[in-house]
Parts: C-alpha cells; structure tokens; sequence
C-alpha cells in the first residue's frame, strides 16, 4: 500500500467515524439538560418515557395501578386518555427537578397544550398544590363541576389512598 492510499483510508475512516458517532449522539437518552423531545410512550396517566428516560409529568396526580371505582379500572382510563391524546406527536418537556426515583420531572406539552392541562381538565387528574402551586385548580374545578372523567363515578375521593391535596 502506498503511502497516499494509507493517508486516504485513514480520512474515510475518519469520516465514518464521526458520522456514526454523531448518528448515536440523537439516540442517546437525556442526561439532563432543560428540554427533551420526541415521540412518547405512556407509563401511566401521569408518567411518559421519551427515549428510553422516564419523566413525571409536574403538578397533577391520576390514579395508581390497581386503582379502581367499580369495575371501571380508572389507572387504565387515565394513561389511556394521555396516550389518546399524545398519539403519535411529539412531546415536548420542560425539565424543572429529579424525583426520589430518579425520573426527570417536567411540564410537557403536544401541540401547544401542556398535558397537566389536558388531563386534568378531561377529568382524569387532579391538581397536586404542593407542586404545581395551584396550576391546575381552576381545571380540576371545572371537571368536577362537569362531572368529567373520575368525577362522574361513585368514588373518585376513594381513589388517592393516603395523599392529601392541600
């Protein structure tokens, strides 16, 4: 081989280097900085995983898994009407804080509407003041009074366990 063949592998390789390690860059999940991005999937009504890095959405509850009111399974109703919504859209977070089981911890948004938002107002969540400072009162409000979601079953006091809301 001569030397300027030598020289001329090294560049391509070179070349093909940096293109797969910048294509793996874009697949690589977020290591916290303030705004991750893509397409969604839905851990629960108020949990998402954006690749492969799991977010807790900020300020709303929905109920845990197991939760039920009857024979309605309200767990499966809420990440079904966040999954619903979301669909194939991508989501957009805004980082504000780690929780205790290390999930990022961010008010999100599809299409301009945050899903706190969303849910809360549709009936499947309930604002949380001691996070969100009152952000979704108005819409927790407003579902109760419209019998939405939880609200229009027999027992949506009885589905929070031990939390408290104020």
């Amino acid at each position: 081989m001569t030397n300027r063949s030598g020289v001329l592998i090294s560049v391509f390789l070179a070349a093909l280097l940096s293109a797969c390690s910048a294509q793996s860059e874009t697949d690589r999940p977020h290591t916290g900085t303030d705004t991750i991005a893509g397409g969604a999937s839905v851990v629960d009504g108020d949990t998402i995983e954006i690749h492969g890095q799991r977010i807790r959405l900020s300020g709303y509850d929905t109920p845990e898994r197991g939760a039920r009111c009857g024979s309605v399974n309200v767990y499966q109703k809420a990440a079904l009407a966040l999954s619903d919504f979301m669909g194939k859209r991508t989501v957009t977070c805004t980082v504000t804080d780690t929780d205790r089981w290390n999930r990022l911890v961010a008010t999100c948004s599809v299409g301009g509407t945050d899903l706190g938002d969303h849910m809360v107002q549709k009936g499947w969540g309930r604002d949380w003041p001691q996070y969100s400072q009152g952000r979704y009162a108005k819409e927790e409000a407003d579902a109760r009074a419209a019998r939405a979601g939880i609200w229009s079953l027999e027992c949506p006091d009885d589905l929070w366990g031990e939390r408290t809301y104020d």
